[in-house]
This record gives C-alpha cells, sequence and structure tokens, in this order.
C-alpha cells in the first residue's frame, strides 16, 4: 500500500469512528437510574435495571438551572430588598405597638380628667411660686372649662371616640 493510499484510508476510517462516536453519545439526561434496597437494607443505584420489581426509576433531568453572573447578581440584589423590607415592617410594628400603648395611656388619662373635671365642683392645680416654692391654686371656671373642652378632645384624638 503506498503511503497516499494509507492517509487516505487512514482519513476515511477516522471519519467513520467520529461518526459512529458522535452517534453513540448519550447525555446524562437519558440515562436512567434506578433505586432498590436488597434484602440487607442496603441502598443501591444502578444504570442496570434490577432484577425483581421493588425498584424506583429516577430521572437524572433537574429542576436546577445554572444562573448567570447577572442573574445571581440580581437576585442577591432582590434578597438585599426584600430583608431590608423585612427590617422596615418589622420597625413599623415597633413602632405601631409602642404608639398604640401611648394612645391607650393618653386615653386612659383623658377619660380621668373628663371624669375628674365633670364630678368635682373645686379643683386644685400645683403651681411654682414666684419665689420658687410651690404652692396649690384653685382652677377658675373658665380654666376649668378649657381643660374639660381639651381633654374631650384628646378622648376623640386617642380614644377614637
Amino acid at each position: 500500500m503506498s503511503i497516499k493510499t494509507s492517509s487516505i484510508t487512514a482519513a476515511i476510517l477516522t471519519g467513520v469512528l467520529l461518526t459512529s462516536s458522535v452517534t453513540n453519545v448519550l447525555y446524562a439526561k437519558d440515562i436512567a437510574i434506578y433505586r432498590w434496597v436488597d434484602k440487607n437494607n442496603v441502598v443501591h443505584f444502578s444504570q442496570n435495571l434490577p432484577r425483581g420489581d421493588e425498584y424506583t426509576e429516577l430521572s437524572t433531568v433537574s429542576s436546577y438551572k445554572a444562573l448567570s453572573k447577572a442573574e445571581r447578581k440580581n437576585l442577591a440584589a432582590q434578597d438585599s430588598a426584600d430583608q431590608k423590607v423585612e427590617e422596615q415592617e418589622r420597625q413599623f410594628d415597633e413602632v405601631t405597638a409602642k404608639n398604640k400603648a401611648t394612645y391607650d395611656k393618653n386615653c386612659k388619662a383623658a377619660r380621668l380628667n373628663i371624669k375628674m373635671l365633670s364630678s368635682l365642683d373645686d379643683i386644685h392645680i400645683n403651681e411654682e411660686k414666684s419665689d420658687g416654692t410651690v404652692g396649690s391654686r384653685p382652677l377658675t371656671p373658665t380654666e376649668k372649662s378649657d381643660k374639660l373642652a381639651l381633654s374631650k378632645k384628646h378622648q376623640a384624638l386617642y380614644c377614637g371616640n
């Protein structure tokens, strides 16, 4: 055989081998995997069909999708934004709870003031005098009326009625 004929034969043989190997390519998604437990409770996995009927056929097709760098970055940014929103909601809930406690306290105080201002004739308040001492004096009817009106506004504001 000449060198030229050998080269042509080698090229044809290489082409046939490449063609046959390409057509025989199996992808992992196309291969069945079998799982079974033997009589000794040992779990087995194989590509070969086991004997008997007690096996499970598994698929290698996965719902996992590899993400690009940009997609991972977007997901991380979304997670970060979600965490910030959760933190803000938590803080809002804390502030709301504190405000509710303050409103409840102020509502109770307003109702007590209305009850006191409505039921007592003589109400005294403590004031600091010009000499720095604290003294008590009775409320005038106008002051009492003003304080009663203010307490009713507080009741409407803090009690919601």
